[in-house]
């Protein structure tokens, strides 16, 4: 394989792991009806797939992190597929800069983590600077700032709380007090709360969780110390010593409300869901035991740095929490029906991550897991498959939780081609009702939402 072709480097410089193999970056910006279909697509599936993902416009970056973000869309029209991807064109991408560049700049972003929808506004999303807006057709329509309220980074997982309509999300800082604040928007789309939250040291927080009645931030150790930039050349590292907690706020409260869990060391990347049960709040996290072990380039570190599923059981009249290991497959991406966002989902799903290889590296199994129990059932995809985070869109607005489909971006490695694979949830280890081949390569990214047409 000729490397000058994939990053733009020279063949005798050795490529990260992020940027071989189906981690590369493509270069085309596509749009295509025309395209191969294996099975049929389910009657009244009508809206837009899109996920996002860091895709390095020159054709290098030095983490996965950094690369330009890249939207990936298929669009759904009474039994029509169209696929089409598009740059989010930011000053990140326009002026074609590196990360640490970016940082004075909040406009800067380089919106390769997530795309939501709310308020008829669709925001691409990175948790270090502002949100930029996207139109359907997924072409750049500029920063998005909430008429000058927001005067700092959003999250790259907010929650929209599925009862009141509300988008909630947060921001930590890496540099300056309050190293942590709390946002609320109505669900007309106005920022109506802001909330400066003290805490004791800049961490990175990358995901967060609801309730009908409060919000839980996570202050785990991953702690940004410029001192760990001399000896390890990175600003982030895994200090637990530091400590671990849970802030259980009220979601119209005030930074003087929060109280604070102790937890056992440990970090988490992504978590599925919360919910209130009497006077406890469960939440269920993909939780590992470690992070970046060796600063910000070293996020896989073997065995330890994969997460697993778990439950934390937060008694909020003792002041305590029960963490439990609910089963042992390595596995992240978790994600849920989107409508029993901060009230109890039965069911999460997720993607395997395999554990036998130097790098990381995603296998080929997507799960779906009884969060009551904890157990597992299990979609294999194929042989030298790839899956990629399980997004569930219900069959129809007011079906029950378990009755929809599981829609997936997967990789055939050999043949090096993707597809968005779509599996009846009720039938979820049984091969999928639909394949659709895309017209290109699509590199494995982060997160996506399904946005259901009218």
């Amino acid at each position: 394989m000729n490397n000058q072709n994939i990053t733009g480097k020279k063949d005798s410089e050795p490529l990260p792991w992020h940027l071989q193999g189906n981690w590369a970056p493509v270069k085309k910006e596509l749009t295509e009806s025309n395209l191969t279909i294996k099975g049929e697509i389910p009657r009244g599936l009508n809206g837009l797939y899109v996920r996002n993902g860091a895709n390095p416009r020159s054709g290098w970056s030095d983490h996965w992190f950094f690369g330009n973000g890249m939207l990936h869309g298929i669009k759904f029209e009474e039994g029509k597929v169209t696929y089409k991807n598009r740059y989010v064109k930011t000053p990140y991408y326009d002026k074609d800069l590196d990360v640490i560049s970016s940082f004075g700049d909040l406009k800067a972003s380089s919106a390769n983590t997530h795309i939501i929808k709310h308020a008829g506004k669709l925001l691409a999303l990175e948790e270090a600077h502002l949100p930029w807006e996207v139109n359907e057709e997924l072409e750049t329509l500029g920063v998005f700032n909430y008429s000058g309220k927001l005067n700092g980074a959003m999250t790259a997982h907010p929650r929209i709380c599925p009862e009141t309509g509300e988008l909630l999300f947060f921001a930590y800082s890496l540099v300056t007090e309050p190293y942590l604040t709390y946002y609320r928007v109505s669900s007309e789309g106005e920022l109506i709360q802001t909330e400066p939250i003290e805490i004791p040291r800049p961490v990175m927080m990358h995901d967060w969780n609801i309730t009908r009645n409060h919000v839980i931030f996570m202050d785990l150790p991953i702690v940004s110390d410029m001192d760990l930039a001399i000896t390890t050349g990175s600003p982030f590292g895994f200090k637990p010593e530091c400590g671990a907690r849970l802030g259980v706020m009220p979601r119209k409260g005030t930074g003087t409300d929060i109280r604070w869990f102790e937890i056992d060391p440990c970090y988490v990347f992504h978590t599925f869901n919360a919910h209130e049960q009497e006077n406890k709040i469960i939440l269920h996290v993909s939780r590992q035991k470690e992070a970046m072990v060796g600063g910000l380039k070293d996020i896989y570190g073997g065995d330890s740095t994969v997460a697993r599923l778990w439950r934390w059981t937060i008694d909020l009249d003792n002041g305590t929490v029960q963490e439990e290991q609910l089963d042992d497959a390595p596995s992240d991406f978790p994600r849920i029906d989107d409508r029993k966002i901060g009230i109890k989902a039965e069911h999460g799903y997720c993607v395997q991550f395999d554990t036998s290889t130097d790098s990381l590296t995603i296998g080929k199994y997507l799960y779906k897991y009884n969060l009551t129990t904890g157990s597992r059932q299990s979609h294999d995809l194929g042989n030298n498959v790839a899956g990629g985070e399980p997004v569930f869109i219900p069959q129809e607005p007011y079906s029950s939780e378990d009755k929809g489909w599981i829609m997936s971006l997967v990789h055939e490695r050999e043949e090096r081609k993707s597809k968005l694979v779509i599996i009846d949830s009720q039938n979820f280890e049984s091969p999928p009702v639909a394949e659709i081949y895309l017209p290109q390569r699509v590199p494995y990214g982060a997160h996506g939402s399904w946005m259901p047409a009218n």
